[in-house]
């Protein structure tokens, strides 16, 4: 590994520590404050934890239950093809 590319992994690692220490995720979407709305977004973007947790939030469920309605609701949404 070149000292470039360990300089970039190291800020990428310390972005996400910061950002997951604020409640907003990599996608900037607040999750103390997301909506219903920011469910599918959230999954169509490829974060299905992020969903999960504020479905629980939203519907102060178990994460069995919030588990499995987001993935029913992700079974709904139209498949984004990889780039």
């Amino acid at each position: 590994m070149t000292t470039t590319s360990i300089i970039v992994v190291a800020a990428v690692v310390l972005l996400f520590i910061v950002l997951s220490r604020t409640g907003q995720s990599p996608h900037n979407i607040d999750l103390d404050t997301a909506t219903e709305g920011d469910i599918p977004r959230l999954l169509m973007g490829g974060h299905k934890i992020d969903a999960i947790k504020v479905y629980r939030r939203l519907h102060d469920v178990d994460l069995k239950e919030a588990k499995e309605a987001v993935e029913r609701l992700a079974a709904k949404l139209p498949r984004s093809t990889p780039t």
